[in-house]
């Protein structure tokens, strides 16, 4: 079966597979300052010197030489042709490929190539125009942007007339169905014509993170409507998979946080003054494609849209989505109803930083969004459109710290927000049909450790002992602590022997105080085997990280290329059950 693998499919697939993440399923890597570090897999040495990059999504080993995309890594590493490695990390990346005959695939890659040089042409034209356009210019100019800043994003003029790039375009020998495609022009269906989408507008060029021109954006010099006008999805042109600016920004974001605003100007203001990180949606909402993009180069933002009513509800929605992703957000709250660009233009840097200094967090936002409801003194209302968000926070701690903070604002005890919580997240489960289990009040218990804990659930209930059949019967875990004491419950689940305090006493033999395994007064039976599992995945991901951890510490201490070989295997092999467990936790 073949697939379309073209160089604009493959820069989709090496998008949607962090090279870190890919890496650290069969390498553990250590942090060293913007990268990360390990030892070649690929020669024999001691000290590491394979380097892998998040920012240029490479790796490179200064010891052999080897280096690479997370492609090439497959390719070396699991000896796959390019092919397989590419089909791997479509699935892999969740891309579904498209199954053509070779004829389609050099067609399509020599469209596309024709597209992108129709619109690099039409983008110098446009550029060239703006140099006779006195109007445009004083445009600009009014929004502070000069030649430096119209040299740096490309910025043009179209031409108040219908046909004048359609007739530039002709004359360098491309064709109207070519450019058709791009949808630089429209079909006039009536008169069996074209004439150009682009007229009297600004242009803005939009860039794909390889640097190409995909599409255009044009702005009217005045308030008429549409005051926006983009160019349609195309073969080389998907609003929902790209953002302006983002082929600056990426080079700039590093450890920083990422600036979400909504258009054009909002990303060239903010790099005009200094916030290099700026980038914005194409004409819509933000996207999950979009923020998965973003997370490859950050995972910190800054969401700075028009502080009207609908541009509040697109920060909601992007935090949650940001939150959904496990991503840290702050809103940027701009007061007079201004976006970033108006209150730049205004009031200047220094006070923006401001902004940026008293940005709201997760939490604080919904204070503000929910406000008025608050104020009306419906606090029903007001705890609901918590739950209505919070849905989307998958950490259990924050969501526990966020019903603290619910709980004293209002004046309501933190469990009972936290049953209507569960009542109400319960019925959305049922409605939905995707499960999902309700927060735990319990799970904060763990506090010793998980080893600990699973006995006391196995003391309440002698049958949740069946499922250390995982751990026992997983040699890796052998030579590890409580792996002996896990062997003997089972040993006596399995032999209908009762464990109580009593037998559990002689299970342990000394090597544990039984006295810790005094049980709560109040036990969640309800919510028991899935606290008792749930707690049993977290302690294999303990249990694989510290024997990931001990063979990491051996290979360094050998010289042996075969048992090292033997080891490094291993270690992958441990790396892949981390990441699936971790799947696995809820």
């Amino acid at each position: 079966m073949h697939y379309k693998l073209d160089p604009d499919v493959i820069q989709r697939i090496t998008d949607a597979n962090n090279i870190v993440e890919l890496i650290e399923e069969y390498l553990p890597l250590k942090k060293v300052g913007a990268n990360y570090s390990t030892n070649c897999p690929f020669h024999k040495e001691k000290t590491p010197s394979f380097v892998v990059s998040q920012d240029k999504q490479i790796y490179h080993c200064f010891g052999c030489g080897e280096s690479g995309d997370s492609i090439q890594f497959l390719m070396k590493y699991k000896n796959y042709t390019f092919v397989e490695a590419a089909e791997y990390l479509a699935r892999r990346g969740g891309i579904v490929l498209e199954e053509i005959k070779d004829s389609k695939t050099n067609n399509n890659k020599q469209l596309i190539d024709k597209l992108l040089l129709i619109n690099r042409e039409a983008a110098t034209f446009f550029y060239k125009n703006l140099r006779n356009q006195p109007n445009a210019i004083k445009y600009l100019n009014s929004r502070e942007i000069n030649k430096t800043v119209i040299k740096r994003f490309g910025i043009g003029y179209a031409i108040n007339g219908w046909d004048n790039l359609l007739k530039h375009l002709l004359e360098k020998n491309f064709k109207e169905d070519e450019i058709l495609k791009t949808g630089l022009i429209i079909k006039n269906e009536n008169r069996n014509n074209y004439y150009d989408r682009f007229r009297n507008r600004i242009i803005f060029p939009i860039f794909d993170i390889r640097k190409r021109i995909i599409g255009f954006g044009g702005r009217v010099l005045d308030d008429s409507l549409p005051k926006y006008l983009n160019s349609p999805e195309s073969i080389i042109y998907s609003k929902g998979n790209n953002l302006y600016g983002l082929n600056y920004a990426k080079e700039e974001v590093r450890d920083n946080s990422f600036f979400i605003v909504e258009g054009y100007m909002d990303v060239i203001k903010m790099h005009t003054h200094g916030y290099k990180t700026a980038v914005a949606p194409l004409g819509t909402a933000l996207t999950e494609n979009q923020i998965k993009l973003l997370k490859r180069y950050s995972k910190n933002f800054y969401i700075a849209f028009d502080s009207d009513e609908a541009g509040q509800k697109a920060a909601l929605k992007s935090m949650n989505m940001l939150k959904k992703n496990n991503l840290n957000g702050k809103v940027i709250v701009i007061p007079e109803s201004k976006d970033p660009d108006e209150y730049l233009n205004t009031h200047g840097k220094a006070k923006f930083d401001k902004l940026i200094e008293n940005a709201l967090d997760y939490y604080s936002f919904l204070e503000f969004h929910y406000e008025k409801t608050y104020k009306n003194s419906n606090k029903v209302e007001y705890i609901n459109n918590f739950f209505d968000n919070i849905v989307n926070v998958t950490s259990e701690i924050e969501k526990e710290l966020i019903f603290e903070k619910l709980s004293s604002k209002i004046g309501v005890s933190k469990e009972s927000i936290i049953k209507e919580y569960n009542k109400k997240n319960k019925q959305k489960t049922f409605i939905s049909n995707a499960p999902k289990p309700p927060l735990k009040m319990k799970v904060e218990k763990i506090t010793t450790s998980h080893e600990i804990e699973l006995i006391k659930f196995i003391l309440c209930n002698n049958d949740l002992a069946r499922y250390l059949k995982e751990i026992v019967n997983e040699l890796t875990f052998e030579d590890l602590e409580y792996y002996s004491i896990f062997k003997t419950i089972y040993e006596y689940y399995v032999n209908n022997i009762v464990i109580n305090n009593e037998s559990l006493e002689k299970i342990l033999n000394d090597k544990m105080d039984v006295s810790i395994f005094v049980q709560d007064e109040e036990v969640d039976y309800n919510n028991l085997e899935a606290l008792f599992m749930d707690c049993m995945k977290r302690l294999k991901i303990k249990y694989y990280e510290r024997k990931k951890s001990i063979l990491s510490e051996k290979i360094k201490q050998s010289d042996k290329i075969t048992e090292n070989n033997k080891i490094m295997n291993e270690i992958f092999s441990l790396a892949k059950k981390i990441k699936s467990t971790k799947e696995e936790v809820c």
